[in-house]
């Protein structure tokens, strides 16, 4: 018989080397997704906030126009703002608030009162 070490020696390299390549390539993937999806959920929570901020401005409740003021939600401190559209007698509500990227995002949403 002969001796065939070297032979298993290639073939844990390659196996390794396979192995780190694949982990190199999937750990910044899962990262990004991760950010991505809290962006998402961010970006979701906020509109419904700001949908449920709007209705008292739609309904006549509160006539406080122009309106802006803060709140935090889930440690994110978003900035709202309702005004009236003059030329369409729309009124618009607007959140802006730094997402999980850190860059300003802005979400507005428009209603008729």
């Amino acid at each position: 018989m002969k001796k065939h070490n070297g032979f298993t020696l290639i073939e844990v390299t390659i196996a390794v080397s396979i192995l780190f390549s694949t982990i190199v390539i999937l750990l910044p993937l899962i990262s990004l997704l991760q950010t991505e999806r809290q962006v998402l959920s961010d970006r979701r929570m906020i509109a419904y906030k700001l949908h449920d901020e709007l209705q008292p401005y739609l309904w006549g409740v509160n006539s406080d126009l122009p309106s802006h003021f803060e709140k935090k939600i889930e440690s994110k401190t978003v900035q709202f703002s309702m005004v009236t559209i003059t030329e369409s007698s729309l009124l618009k509500g607007c959140a802006k608030w730094n997402n999980a990227k850190q860059t300003k995002e802005v979400f507005c949403l428009f209603g008729k009162p």
